[in-house]
């Protein structure tokens, strides 16, 4: 009985042996983009020398701002501590940097006015459009008349695909 369960055996996973065996071109090419798509589809490119200094004023503006971790970046699609956000909206690279400029205004006062504004203008460099994810902080009364409110905090998700950056109004 052994003896025929073993031939069975055989007989049965000999042509799936010689099926899986077979060194097609298109079975090569399907493998090789599979293993592109996983691997290599999430690669972020080089940085143009722009984006290397919007991200270099943004680590200084981190390490400046008068209370710590008002200003705070970290790798791309991590849970920030106020997911998931109560709302979400799209912004200019223009109006982020007016955004920022008051930001750095309220938040580095030991910073000298032109090295605030210089810091400002270069971080934004980065995106044309950057989304902001909001996060009330429990904020009931939030007057949206007035713009886009600067209390609580925003999260530019995916910047570059490289990182998260949080304001912490």
């Amino acid at each position: 009985m052994l003896s025929t369960l073993k031939k069975l055996l055989v007989l049965f996973f000999f042509p799936c042996l010689i099926c899986s065996c077979n060194n097609s071109e298109k079975g090569k090419e399907q493998k090789r983009e599979l293993i592109k798509s996983i691997y290599f589809d999430n690669v972020v490119s080089e940085l143009t020398e722009e984006q290397g200094a919007a991200f270099d004023a943004l680590n200084t503006l981190q390490t400046s701002t008068d209370q710590r971790n008002r200003l705070y970046s970290t790798f791309s699609n991590i849970d920030q501590p106020c997911y998931p956000p109560d709302t979400s909206f799209e912004i200019s690279q223009s109006e982020l940097l007016v955004f920022i400029k008051q930001f750095i205004a309220e938040n580095c006062k030991s910073m000298e006015r032109e090295i605030q504004n210089k810091l400002a203008e270069t971080s934004v460099l980065a995106q044309k459009k950057y989304t902001v994810l909001y996060c009330t902080e429990n904020n009931s009364n939030i007057d949206y008349k007035k713009g886009l409110p600067m209390v609580g905090t925003w999260v530019l998700p995916k910047v570059l695909n490289r990182r998260d950056i949080s304001l912490v109004w």
